[in-house]
């Protein structure tokens, strides 16, 4: 059985990857993004 994130993992990787092309290092997040 394939294993992988949840959407809202995936959304939210891709949404800090975005922020990161467009505004560059250092990209801060308020609480882990993966969990449990």
């Amino acid at each position: 059985m394939p294993r992988g994130f949840c959407a809202g993992v995936d959304r939210a990787v891709i949404a800090v990857e975005k922020a990161l092309e467009q505004y560059g290092a250092p990209i801060y997040v308020r609480h882990e993004i993966v969990h449990n």
